[in-house]
């Protein structure tokens, strides 16, 4: 009896979510917050790919063409097989443009590598992915939208304190 008694304060303390203590969202941000930056952007990298992952078709149309658009075709070559370079190449410049099609060869894998080479290229792109997937209401409860939102809006005095020339 003593030691299920012990293995159960165990998995209390190991868990407190199981007693609804300690929302998800919020283990994530100070997760998030202690680690360092290369886990940070990782981090990142998965939270706008499970966004993506729970996104509608037509949210989803509209995110790869913000990601692919804030990348030069050189770059996207380099990304997933070079999908995002055929998609980037037939839509013409300045254009982009993402078909249906598209959609079903692209998986959560290949937008975690996108967002990957966009945060080195262009991290303040993801402010505006982030906005993008917080607007959309058929996103409202994704709980990888709620915590990216939360985490980009923290980050908003750091672009505002980097100089303009």
């Amino acid at each position: 009896m003593q030691a299920d008694d012990n293995d159960e304060s165990i998995s209390q303390r190991a868990l407190p979510l199981s007693h609804g203590s300690v929302p998800v969202e919020i283990l994530v941000k100070q997760v998030y917050e202690s680690s360092p930056q290369r886990v940070k952007e990782r981090m990142l990298n998965l939270l706008v790919g499970g966004a993506y992952e729970a996104a509608p078709l037509p949210v989803r149309k509209s995110l790869l063409e913000h990601l692919i658009r804030s990348v030069g075709v050189l770059g996207l070559v380099t990304v997933a097989g070079g999908i995002f370079a055929g998609i980037r190449l037939r839509g013409g410049w300045p254009n982009v443009l993402v078909n249906p099609d598209d959609l079903q060869s692209i998986n959560k894998a290949d937008v975690v590598a996108l967002v990957d080479y966009v945060q080195t290229v262009s991290a303040g792109v993801l402010l505006d992915v982030a906005q993008l997937l917080a607007s959309n209401p058929a996103l409202t409860g994704s709980g990888a939208v709620a915590v990216l939102a939360a985490i980009m809006l923290r980050r908003v005095p750091d672009r505002r304190r980097i100089p303009r020339n």
